[in-house]
């Protein structure tokens, strides 16, 4: 963690890490307020820092204070990498040790899940990790660009250690598993790659970061964690459910990042209300396509014997996601029975 920002000996505030890179070095814009700039320059895309000119895309929220949205564990270059230094370490001794075991080649869960749904999990990694990309390039708030900087790290190890299991569990099979058709081309990951690419469509950099932290995350990943936590355990594939409790622990971390975010943004201005419940009732239906999309995976566990039904699931998972909400007084869009616009609406 960083380091205290009051000196003790001196008495007096200091700048630690978190700010110096958050605040100081990034968060500090200053053409906005140098008439010396022509005004259509300083109310454009270009703002200038200490780190020199960056280009930023504006967004809908009205944002008064820079550091309004701050990351609670103030991560900093140094805490981050030594932090995921011993995470990688456990995921290593967790690897070597089902290698010596010959737990790879003794998997039960189903062949949708080692064999479709592992592969494809590379490439939404990389794509939620240039949603993240996009959003930590193109804002001018030094916390927030912070914070999707450790995410995007988040998902490129992500991305890396899922094509690592993937190797794993299915070396050797005939022909080759080939996650990139997947991705492409199976049914059930494909409103998780719509999202993506949409995702990947947004201008503006804080919807990009509340529609993957704030609303995909908290629908997507509890039925994720069903998949390679619950269904593994159910069928004795210790290995997988191991692999992804290592992971998911980032995934929390940018959970909270987003409900945080939203939090502060809600302080900073009335109007980001209206702003928020829009990009819900955007992005909400496709989320729930995202794990409607899942339910033949599950369907197939349950012929084997997996307790846990797709139903019930759902609704456990909407339920705790719109009760979440209400502290925010945002609410989910409605939805008429089981059926919803699988398609958000988006200008032209």
């Amino acid at each position: 963690m960083a380091r205290s920002s009051w000196s003790y000996l001196k008495g007096e505030k200091r700048t630690g890490e978190y700010e110096e890179l958050t605040v100081r070095s990034i968060g500090h814009w200053w053409m906005r307020d140098d008439p010396a700039w022509p005004e259509a320059l300083r109310a454009g895309y270009h703002l200038a820092s200490e780190t020199g000119v960056a280009m930023i895309e504006p967004t809908a929220l009205v944002i008064h204070d820079t550091a309004a949205y701050r990351d609670r564990q103030k991560l900093t270059y140094r805490s981050y990498v030594l932090q995921q230094d011993g995470e990688e370490k456990k995921l290593d001794a967790i690897v070597e040790g089902a290698k010596k075991r010959g737990a790879f080649a003794d998997v039960r869960v189903p062949l949708a899940l080692s064999c479709q749904y592992i592969p494809a999990m590379r490439h939404y990694f990389w794509g939620s990790g240039m949603m993240q990309i996009y959003g930590a390039t193109y804002t001018p708030h030094g916390p927030v660009m912070n914070s999707l900087l450790f995410q995007i790290f988040d998902s490129m190890r992500h991305a890396q250690r899922f094509v690592e299991l993937s190797w794993e569990l299915n070396h050797g099979i005939t022909p080759p598993v080939d996650s990139h058709a997947a991705w492409l081309d199976w049914q059930p990951v494909q409103p998780l790659r719509r999202f993506v690419e949409h995702g990947l469509s947004v201008f503006d950099w804080a919807e990009t970061f509340v529609a993957l932290n704030f609303i995909l995350d908290p629908i997507f990943q509890p039925m994720h964690d069903v998949l390679l936590i619950d269904m593994a355990e159910h069928e004795g594939d210790w290995v997988i459910a191991q692999f992804w409790l290592l992971l998911a622990e980032d995934v929390k971390r940018h959970m909270v990042c987003g409900a945080d975010f939203v939090a502060a943004m809600l302080k900073e201005s009335e109007l980001n209300l209206a702003v928020l419940q829009k990009w819900i009732d955007r992005w909400y239906p496709m989320a729930v396509d995202v794990i409607d999309g899942l339910r033949p995976i599950i369907d197939e566990a349950n012929r084997g014997g997996f307790p846990k039904r797709f139903d019930q699931l759902k609704t456990e998972i909407l339920t705790r996601y719109a009760d979440n909400l209400i502290p925010y007084g945002l609410t989910v869009p409605v939805i008429h029975g089981a059926i919803h616009e699988p398609k958000a609406a988006f200008p032209e």
